[in-house]
């Protein structure tokens, strides 16, 4: 790989850091009862998922196991769309570098 080459791909890869950074997935359970908004925490070798805010009606406040399945569906929707999504996106970088093995 020349020089030029490593250099557009740090480019991209700063590139994509910043938009996986600023993504942001808004998830519902329960008919949106409960709303939970999730982005990526970006470390030097990880990438995690951050739960921003979580918000829920008081029609499931007297209803604590409601609540909490409502909650984990929620989150794990979060979770599942924001990785779907940053998957898509490091493809779309990927699949341009012609990468054995990606």
């Amino acid at each position: 790989m020349s020089m030029m080459d490593k250099a557009k791909l740090a480019g991209k890869a700063m590139k994509l850091q910043k938009e996986l950074k600023r993504m942001q997935i808004e998830a519902e359970a329960g008919e949106g009862d409960v709303k939970v908004t999730a982005g990526l925490s970006i470390g030097q070798a990880s990438m995690n998922v951050e739960i921003r805010s979580i918000q829920f009606s008081e029609s499931v406040t007297d209803d604590t196991d409601r609540l909490e399945r409502l909650l984990i569906s929620a989150i794990n929707q979060a979770n599942k769309e924001l990785m779907a999504e940053a998957t898509t996106k490091m493809q779309e970088i990927a699949g341009n570098l012609n990468i054995p093995g990606m």
